[in-house]
């Protein structure tokens, strides 16, 4: 197997220091936390609403959108060492709480906004609704996965990929399917 050439490392350094400089801008602009944490290019459109835990891992292209600011129930938190896979969409009108030791696979979205669909009125004109989506300690969500709004997914739980989650989930159980369903506990 041929090693990389001169080049190519050259590259990757040059790459490396551009994620810097973007977490160095999301820190001036009021990120909290993430010390000895590896953060990629992501987005973030109110980066003083994220906290991120410690040795936290961020891949390319993750977008974490605050839809209100000015609310003190509106953040999203990641606990210590969490992974993010590239391509998540966390969108967050209330809390999105992520504890720690959780992988969340690439292409994944969290998203605890929706609208009311009651027949009386246009959809676009249905209020908004949004309950807080919590993922206690050591959680693993699969590829391509969504959690919708009001759920908890409990200590120890596995989400596999591609399920729709719009319910709670206890401890220590894989889940799986659209919408997800109970497949087996976790030994």
């Amino acid at each position: 197997m041929k090693h990389p050439n001169k080049l190519a490392l050259i590259y990757n350094k040059v790459v490396s220091i551009g994620h810097s400089l973007s977490f160095f801008g999301l820190k001036i602009r009021g990120l909290q936390g993430g010390t000895d944490s590896k953060i990629e290019s992501i987005t973030c459109n109110w980066p003083n609403k994220l906290i991120l835990g410690r040795e936290c891992e961020i891949q390319n292209g993750v977008d974490f959108r605050i839809w209100h600011p000015f609310n003190d129930s509106s953040y999203i938190k990641l606990g210590n060492k969490v992974f993010i896979g590239h391509a998540c969409e966390f969108v967050c009108n209330e809390k999105i709480i992520i504890g720690n030791n959780c992988l969340i696979a690439s292409k994944t979205t969290i998203n605890n906004t929706g609208h009311e669909y009651k027949i009386n009125a246009n959809i676009n004109q249905q209020p908004i609704t949004s309950e807080a989506i919590i993922l206690e300690d050591d959680v693993w969500i699969g590829t391509s996965c969504i959690i919708l709004q009001g759920v908890t997914i409990g200590t120890g739980s596995i989400v596999a990929a591609g399920s729709v989650v719009n319910k709670s989930i206890p401890a220590n159980e894989v889940w799986a399917g659209v919408p997800a369903r109970f497949i087996k506990k976790r030994i």
